[in-house]
């Protein structure tokens, strides 16, 4: 009787199971529509690739490696003159002289390079924009002071020079001659403007300052600013005692070069 009872009850789970999509033909077979607790879904190989990839450790660049490289030759010739001044014995003086000579050989390749280089590609030579030799030199101011002359010369119909100054001011009085000397040479207009009142020998009857020195923030005399005529710019020149060639020189830098460009 207990036989029976079993195998009837064999029978009905074996029928539950068919009818419930349970049965696979092997425990090993993964059947992503049937259940399985031990069924794994196998991943898009990209993605394994993908992964694979992310956890791998990118191979440092050749500039990574060069950094690395001197760092550690400079560590090393570092601790070496530490430790040579702390413990000056002759072995670790010349542990360090070894090491320091060894940096200033790579330093002498560098700069023989650099040089060879230079000469090779004319683009990068700086001394062909600022010479460094005396002939050359020479060649170069005198260039740029006539191009500065004949600047000043194209600009006198629509610039003038104010100039701020104060009766009582010994540079200011030093100041006065030399614009002057460049409204007769050059034929460009000077506007005395006077933060006192007073006047100078070249410059008897000054315009008084209508409120122009504190709106260009004027607080140290004397001062010469580049004003145009036509469309009301004010270029400040600058302050002090000032010759007549640093004021052509600043008038041609500040209208006919950009930033950086002379040096």
């Amino acid at each position: 009787m207990r036989i029976a009872i079993l195998f009837s009850l064999l029978v009905f789970v074996n029928s539950a199971s068919a009818e419930s999509g349970l049965e696979y033909d092997s425990i090993w077979r993964c059947d992503e529509s049937r259940f399985n607790w031990y069924c794994d879904i196998q991943r898009d190989s990209d993605q394994v690739d993908n992964a694979v990839e992310k956890s791998k450790p990118k191979a440092a660049s050749e500039e990574d490696e060069a950094v690395a490289d001197l760092k550690k030759l400079r560590e090393d010739a570092e601790k070496k003159r530490a430790l040579a001044i702390v413990k000056p014995t002759p072995e670790n003086l010349k542990s360090y002289i070894v090491a320091q000579e060894a940096l200033m050989d790579r330093a002498s390749v560098f700069s023989d390079v650099w040089r060879r280089v230079i000469w090779a590609n004319p683009e990068l030579n700086y001394q062909l924009r600022n010479p460094s030799n005396n002939s050359a030199i020479q060649v170069r101011d005198v260039q740029r002071t006539r191009k500065e002359a004949e600047t000043l010369a194209s600009l006198v119909r629509d610039w003038g020079l104010f100039f701020f100054f104060r009766s009582d001011c010994p540079y200011c009085h030093r100041m006065a001659p030399t614009l002057k000397f460049l409204s007769e040479q050059y034929g460009i207009a000077v506007f005395p403007v006077s933060l006192d009142g007073g006047g100078l020998p070249e410059f008897p009857k000054p315009s008084r300052d209508n409120g122009m020195a504190a709106s260009l923030g004027v607080s140290v005399v004397p001062l010469v600013v580049l004003g145009n005529i036509k469309d009301r710019r004010l270029l400040p020149i600058g302050s002090g005692v000032l010759s007549a060639q640093e004021i052509v020189e600043r008038i041609y830098i500040l209208t006919q070069t950009r930033p950086g460009e002379l040096y």
